[in-house]
């Protein structure tokens, strides 16, 4: 299987997830609808950015099934 790492921004009072909306940045409560990141460091600067208290990076392991 192979795998692909998307970093998502979780801010840490809220719970909620760095998203793209509107062509702005906004929070989202779902995991399902956060903005994903290639790389950690974007990550990082996004959360420092546009969240106010402290935030996780969460590496998310996307693996892509061959159906048979």
């Amino acid at each position: 299987m192979d795998g692909a790492v998307v970093y998502v921004v979780q801010e840490l009072t809220s719970g909620e997830f760095l998203c793209a909306r509107d062509g702005d940045v906004s929070f989202t409560p779902r995991l399902r609808d956060a903005g994903g990141f290639g790389d950690a460091d974007e990550a990082v600067h996004a959360g420092c950015d546009h969240c106010d208290g402290a935030f996780d990076v969460v590496p998310l392991v996307f693996f892509a099934r061959r159906m048979h």
